[in-house]
C-alpha cells in the first residue's frame, strides 16, 4: 500500500536504506558490465567512492545539498576518467542508482507519484552537472574519445530507454516517438508521425486540464500533470506527464518534448484504495448510528421515549452537586395520573398506554429546555428544574395540571387529572432526601383529594 511519508521521514528512510540501495546498484547487470568493459576493479578504495558518490546523489535528492556542494563527484569522475568510462557509461551509472533507490522505495511501499518525479527531475539536473563536469574533465585527457562528444544524444538514449517519449512542432503534430510510446498505446511509428497529438486523447480528460497545458506550453514554461491517454483498442492508460518547449537561438518555440511514466496500475490501485475506504466509512457510519441507537434506547423509556429511570438518576446526582457548587436552588416536581389504574381495568392496557403516551407528548410541550423529564415507574413521573426555585416549580407544576385536566385524551371518555407534590434542594438534602421530599408531598397531594399540588415545606 503505498503511503504519503513527510520529508524527514523521507531522509531517515533513505539512510538506513543506504547499504541496500548499493547493493541493489552494484549488483544490476548494466552496472556490472560498465565495470567489466573498462576493467574498473571492485577494491576498497574505488568501492569506498561508490559509497560516498551514492550518499552525494541521496544528499541531493533529499534536498539537504546540491551536486555543486558534493565534493566527492571530483573524486568520482576522476575514478571513472583514469578507466575511460564514456558519458553514456556515466548516464548509465546514474540512471540505474536512481532505479536501485526507486526500487527500495517502492518495495516499502513510499514510491508516491509527486516523490518519483521529484526524484527524476533531481536526477536530470545532477546528471546535466555531472556530464558538464566530466565533459571537461575527459578533455583534458589525451584518451578523449570522439564517442563521448555528443553529450545530448547520449542523455537521449538513456531517458528512451526508462520513459515514454514523444516530440511535436509547435502546432502538436507528432514528429517522434520512442518505442515504449508504440508499446504502450498499441499504434506503430508510421502510424503516429504526422499526426496530430490529439490521436491519444481521452473522451473523458477535461478540456480545461489540455487548455492549461497549452497555455503553459506557448508560454515557454514546462507542464506537468497527469494526463489519461486512449490506446489504439479504446483502452485507457494514465501517464505522468512532463512537456518541455524546446526554444531556438533567438528564443522562439520549435518544437515540444513530452516524457512520459506509465502509472496506469498505480492510478488504479489508488482509486481501489478509495473505493475501499468510502466502503469502509459507510460500514463506520452505519456501526455508529447502530451505536448510537443502542445507547440511546438504554437511556430511553421504551413506551415514552423520555428519560427511563436509570438515566435519570444518573442525571439527578449531577445536576444536585452542580447546583450546591455553584449556590443555584433546584427543585424536583413529583407526578402520578390519577386513578390510573381504573384507565386500565376499564379501557384495556393497550388504551392506557396510549394515554401515557400522549400526556408526556402533552408534558414535553409545555416544559423549559433545561428542565428534566423522567418516568419513574408506571404513570408516575418527574421533573426537575435546575435554577428553579421553589415558586418557579409550583407555577410550572399548575400549569401542567391545568392544561392535563382540559385535554380530551383519546379511547378514555372522562377528564384526567394529576396529583403533584414538589420539594426545593437544601443544603443537607441528598439525591435521597430530597426525593423523599417530593414523594412525600406528591403523597399528601392524593390523601387530599389528588388534582392539586402539595409542597414540602420543611
Amino acid at each position: 500500500m503505498i503511503k504519503i511519508i513527510n520529508s524527514e521521514e523521507f531522509s531517515y528512510f533513505l539512510r538506513i536504506s543506504r547499504n541496500e540501495i548499493i547493493k541493489i546498484w552494484m549488483d544490476q547487470s548494466e552496472v556490472q558490465n560498465v565495470l567489466h568493459r573498462h576493467s574498473l576493479p571492485i577494491i576498497e578504495k574505488n568501492t569506498h567512492l561508490f559509497y560516498q558518490f551514492c550518499d552525494c546523489y541521496i544528499s541531493v535528492i533529499e534536498w539537504r545539498a546540491t551536486v555543486t556542494e558534493c565534493q566527492v563527484k571530483i573524486d568520482f569522475l576522476q575514478l571513472l576518467n583514469n578507466y575511460n568510462v564514456t558519458v553514456s557509461d556515466l548516464f548509465t551509472l546514474i540512471t540505474k542508482l536512481k532505479n536501485a533507490i526507486e526500487q527500495v522505495i517502492f518495495e516499502k511501499g513510499n514510491l508516491s507519484y509527486a516523490l518519483q518525479s521529484e526524484i527524476d527531475s533531481l536526477t536530470l539536473q545532477m546528471a546535466n552537472d555531472l556530464a558538464s563536469n566530466f565533459e571537461n574533465l575527459i578533455s583534458s585527457n589525451s584518451n578523449y574519445k570522439s564517442e563521448n562528444s555528443n553529450l545530448l544524444a547520449e542523455y537521449k538514449k538513456a531517458v528512451d530507454l526508462s520513459n515514454i517519449v514523444s516530440k511535436t512542432n509547435p502546432k502538436g503534430v507528432i514528429t517522434y516517438v520512442n518505442d515504449k510510446f508504440c508499446e504502450i498505446s498499441g499504434y506503430t511509428r508510421n502510424e503516429l508521425i504526422g499526426k496530430p497529438h490529439n490521436i491519444i486523447r481521452h473522451p473523458d480528460m477535461p478540456r480545461d486540464a489540455f487548455k492549461d497545458l497549452w497555455d503553459t506550453i506557448k508560454a515557454k514554461k514546462s507542464w506537468s500533470g497527469v494526463v489519461t491517454n486512449m490506446k489504439k483498442d479504446g483502452g485507457q492508460y494514465i501517464v505522468d506527464t512532463t512537456v518541455i518547449p524546446i526554444l531556438d537561438v533567438d528564443g522562439d518555440v520549435v518544437e515540444y518534448i513530452a516524457i512520459r511514466h506509465d502509472i496506469t496500475e498505480l492510478e488504479e490501485t489508488k482509486q481501489q484504495l478509495r473505493n475501499i475506504n468510502k466502503a469502509m466509512k459507510n460500514k463506520v457510519d452505519e456501526l455508529y448510528s447502530m451505536t448510537n441507537t443502542l445507547e440511546q434506547k438504554a437511556f430511553r423509556d421504551k413506551l415514552t421515549g423520555i428519560n427511563n429511570r436509570e438515566n435519570f438518576e444518573d442525571i439527578f446526582s449531577i445536576e444536585i452537586a452542580n447546583a450546591k457548587q455553584n449556590n443555584l436552588p433546584l427543585s424536583l416536581i413529583i407526578f402520578d395520573v390519577d386513578h390510573f389504574k381504573l384507565v386500565n381495568d376499564t379501557y384495556g392496557h393497550q388504551a392506557g398506554d396510549i394515554l401515557l403516551i400522549d400526556l408526556v407528548n402533552l408534558v414535553e410541550s409545555n416544559i423549559k429546555n433545561g428542565d428534566i423529564f423522567a418516568r419513574w415507574g408506571g404513570e408516575e413521573f418527574v421533573v426537575l428544574t435546575p435554577a428553579t426555585d421553589m415558586t418557579g416549580a409550583y407555577n410550572l407544576a399548575e400549569n401542567l395540571r391545568k392544561i392535563v385536566e382540559a385535554h380530551t385524551f383519546s379511547y378514555v371518555d372522562k377528564n384526567m387529572t394529576l396529583s403533584f407534590g414538589i420539594a426545593q434542594l437544601s443544603g443537607e438534602d441528598t439525591k435521597k432526601t430530597l426525593f423523599e421530599k417530593a414523594d412525600g408531598a406528591m403523597y399528601e397531594a392524593k390523601k387530599n383529594g389528588r388534582n392539586r399540588i402539595e409542597i414540602n415545606k420543611s
